[in-house]
Formats: structure tokens, sequence, C-alpha cells
């Protein structure tokens, strides 16, 4: 079998800054998917901008922290804090959620709200993703399985990352220690992989055999890229990615993702990236592919 690969850029929607950057990475770079963000602050921006890229596979990034929720505020009161929004700290959400404090009745609503809005923009999603991977916990995962089937969304993203594709390729001075805390959050979420290959095992759902990305959030550089290239394993992989161009928008929003962003987007339109894929024989591919391919709907790599 090719190996084939995703490349997946996040938070479409999130600002114009972002969408610019992430249509550029797609028109002279090598993202061929990305997941939009029903509450993001551009994403009637985002919207608009999809029809100069009739390529670009698009899927939905469901939002649990940070911003205004889509539904009903009234109707999902135990996802919200004290000033009304989606709090924008993964810690609180964690315990919140192992406290079960949050009600999985009112994050099926969110979710389902946040659908229906990118469905009402006349878009067909791909598939579904999470912002800051909270659907790797068995209680939003669950979730976003049962809305997956009801509106016939038929991948998902496949969270956890191999710790052996970790390398310190091109790193600048001061991003070692970024590293490290990316490389121990991505070893903290492997608790949950057993339990979402066994989930998805019964589920109607299909994902990449192999998920890159989450150990060098803010770090890909065209070293970085051109590495993990080399080493893909065969079938179909999963680069996530967060390209930008800057703005005065994203430079006040909550998020250490800023500078980062416009290097990425230098990275992911690098000739040498792309040449490596032509050298390596990598087929580029979206989610869209998994629908007509005939590999395992779930593989072991992530172990």
């Amino acid at each position: 079998m090719r190996r084939k690969l995703i490349v997946n850029a996040d938070d479409f929607g999130m600002c114009v800054g972002v969408n610019t950057g992430i249509l550029r990475a797609h028109q002279t770079g090598i993202v061929t998917s990305t997941t939009l963000m029903a509450n993001g602050l551009a994403f009637d921006d985002a919207v608009a901008r999809l029809r100069d890229a009739p390529r670009l596979g698009v899927g939905i990034h469901l939002v649990l922290l940070g911003g205004q929720p889509v539904a009903p505020p009234s109707d999902v009161r135990s996802l919200l804090g004290p000033d009304g929004t989606l709090p924008n700290d993964f810690g609180l959400f964690l315990r919140r959620l192992l406290r079960r404090e949050l009600r999985p009745a009112e994050i099926e609503i969110e979710f389902r709200a946040q659908v229906e809005k990118v469905l009402a923009a006349g878009l067909q999603p791909t598939h579904l993703d999470s912002h800051k991977h909270t659907h790797a916990h068995p209680q939003v995962l669950d979730v976003m399985l049962r809305v997956a089937e009801s509106y016939g969304i038929r991948s998902v993203r496949q969270p956890h990352e191999r710790l052996t594709f970790a390398p310190l390729a091109g790193l600048r001075p001061g991003q070692t220690l970024t590293f490290i805390k990316q490389k121990a959050s991505t070893l903290a979420l492997t608790r949950y992989a057993a339990d979402f290959r066994a989930r998805l095992r019964t589920a109607s759902v299909r994902t990449p055999d192999a998920f890159f990305g989450f150990a060098h959030t803010g770090l890909l550089n065209p070293a970085l890229i051109c590495y993990i290239l080399r080493l893909l394993p065969v079938g179909t992989s999963e680069l996530m990615c967060h390209p930008s161009e800057m703005d005065d928008t994203l430079r006040h929003y909550p998020t250490r993702l800023k500078a980062s962003r416009v290097r990425e987007l230098a990275a992911l339109t690098d000739a040498r990236v792309r040449a490596e894929i032509t050298r390596q024989n990598i087929q580029l591919v979206s989610f869209a592919h998994l629908d007509h391919c005939d590999e395992p709907r779930t593989t072991d790599h992530a172990r």
C-alpha cells in the first residue's frame, strides 16, 4: 500500500489571519484539509473564502474550550463559566469532566448546534475533530460518535501520537522546553488510547492510521516536517498544523500559538517540503479519501 498523508490545518474561522494563512498553505503549500470552528470570530469569512478552494477538505473543529457557545446558553449551562462563555482552561475542563459536572447531554446539544451551523452554511463536513483534543476523553468521544453517526459524518481524528516520532529537528533556541511540555501532554493523552481504539472498533466511522503534530504543536519547521515525511508508516496518516498570517485579532487572541503560526505557514509552503513529498512518493489526500479506500477502519499505529 502507498503512504498517504492528510495535512489538516486546525482553527479555520478563528480570525481572518488564520483563514488567510490556511488558504495560502492550501493553495501554495501542502495543506489538504481544514477544520472549521463554528463559534469562530471569522466563521463567515472562512465560509466565503471556501469558494476559492474547491479542493480543500473541510471538517468541523468541535469546540468546548473558549469563545461563545453556538447553542442557546440556557441549554448548555454546565459548559459555561460565570461570564457565559466556554472557559478556555483545559485543566479546569478536565477536572470538571472527571467530577461529572459537565453534562453529556449538554455537550451533545452544543456539538449538534455547531454541526447544524456548518451545515446551514452549505458545507458537507468531511470529518470531526475537537479543539485541544477534548474528544480523546471517553465521555466526549461517546458524544462525538453519536453526533457523527446522526449526521452521517464518516470520519474522525485519531488524536494519539506515536512518541517514537518526536525528534528535535530544526528547533529554534528556546523551543526545547516547549517541546518537552508538549511531549508530556502527548504522553498524558495516551492513557485514553486503548479505550479510544476499543470504542472505534464498533463505531461507524473511520480514522487515519496514524497521527502526527501534537508533540510538535507550535514547533513545526521544514526540517521537522521532512523528518516526519521520511518516517511515515504505510497507510493514511494525518499531520495536524496551525498556519496563519498575523493580524491584530490573533495578536490579542487567548492562545499561546501566535508567531509560531506564521512560522508554520512558511514551513508548509517551503519548497523543500514539497520536494520531500515527491521524493518519498507520498500521496496528499483529504479525509474524503477515507470514504473511498479499502484500508482498515482503525489500526493500532497509535500504540
